[in-house]
């Protein structure tokens, strides 16, 4: 071989391996983790599912989808606070939402409300009272693990 053609292969071994460690580096910023929950919280008559995660590199936006079923007890309650007469009435609502959330720094805070828990309506001054919520729920998004949220 010439000492041209063994400088040349030098050469583009070295752009190479300096190619590699650059996409190495690369890859290595780019790994999504949630920073913050995801937590379901109950909020009046909603459930917000809120999370923060990082990793997310340079992009501009990340899509996240939350779906599955939230399930909620409620019962009428007078001005004193004591339970109408009647059963209580459970409402269960389908959850298939989704949203474009934006990216800063590589992060990204989102949440999801569900809403309304109940549907139940009272007569007079009674007020209604949610007695118990349950939820069976998967939040993805952004190259993240799929998580499942249940109560």
């Amino acid at each position: 071989m010439s000492k041209k053609f063994i400088k040349l292969l030098t050469s583009l071994f070295v752009a190479l391996v300096a190619t590699l460690s650059f996409s190495a580096t690369a890859a290595y910023a780019d790994s999504p983790h949630y920073v913050k929950g995801p937590t379901a919280t109950v909020s009046g008559n909603s459930l917000v599912v809120a999370w923060k995660a990082a990793g997310l590199g340079n992009a501009q936006y990340a899509d996240f989808t939350l779906t599955g079923t939230v399930t909620a007890t409620a019962q009428c309650f007078t001005k004193s606070g004591n339970p109408v007469n009647g059963v209580p009435k459970s409402d269960t609502t389908s959850v298939n939402a989704s949203g474009t959330f934006p990216v800063r720094n590589g992060q990204v805070t989102g949440s999801f409300t569900v809403s309304p828990l109940t549907t139940l309506k009272c007569t007079g001054n009674q007020q209604v009272r949610i007695l118990s919520v349950s939820y069976d729920l998967y939040l993805n998004g952004a190259g993240l693990p799929q998580v499942h949220l249940v109560s």
